[in-house]
């Protein structure tokens, strides 16, 4: 029997087969999907579906408590990652490469700052279905530039990123509102959230 062949044989397949495991993991670490640049991003926490929604932040106005032990205050999307009531954005967010530069302090669109009105869930749900244009939608929501709860009351006015929006703040009685376009104004909620790279405000609408 001539088995010197066969082991021969084995030996190549086994060789090629790992060598294209090998190829494999570098591809998807260099093209992560998106669930994978997630976990990259934010960890493995659990994300809400539409049909699993869980209640809006209602504590915008308490300052987000951070380790005390880091050194400076903790990145935008560290901060974004604990936002549950919002996880629908997110989830939007970070199937945009650009969006995801953005709250990872990555982008120069953003050297000004980045102040975001973010969507919360309920938002989402007040639709009938997501918009397909969700990637210009959201960018509506993103402002390069810091828009603090002040100017908001002193009625700024500024441009979304890459001039997709043009909005206008208001203030009645100490409630911050905010007309994107022609829409009609919506309340921003909080006091805004400060973090390493950006600040964020709660809306409970889209910019659709």
């Amino acid at each position: 029997m001539r088995i010197r062949p066969a082991v021969a044989t084995l030996a190549a397949v086994t060789t090629t087969l790992l060598a294209a495991a090998t190829y494999g993991q570098k591809f998807a670490h260099a093209h992560p999907l998106p669930e994978q640049q997630r976990q990259a991003l934010f960890g493995t926490h659990q994300t809400n579906t539409i049909d699993k929604i869980q209640p809006p932040s209602e504590n915008m106005n308490v300052p987000y408590m951070f380790d005390s032990d880091a050194k400076g205050p903790p990145e935008l999307s560290d901060v974004l990652a604990k936002e549950k009531g919002a996880s629908i954005a997110m989830d939007a967010i970070l199937s945009s490469e650009s969006l995801v530069r953005a709250i990872s302090g990555d982008s120069t669109d953003f050297a000004q700052g980045l102040t975001l009105l973010l969507p919360t869930n309920k938002a989402f749900q007040a639709l009938n279905d997501i918009p397909d244009d969700l990637e210009l939608v959201m960018k509506r929501h993103f402002v390069p530039q810091v828009v603090t709860s002040q100017m908001m009351e002193h009625g700024a006015t500024v441009f979304s990123y890459q001039r997709s929006a043009t909005l206008r703040f208001t203030s009645s009685q100490g409630q911050a509102y905010v007309q994107a376009d022609k829409r009609a104004p919506i309340a921003v909620r909080g006091a805004g959230v400060q973090a390493g790279g950006g600040m964020y405000f709660l809306v409970d609408e889209l910019f659709a």
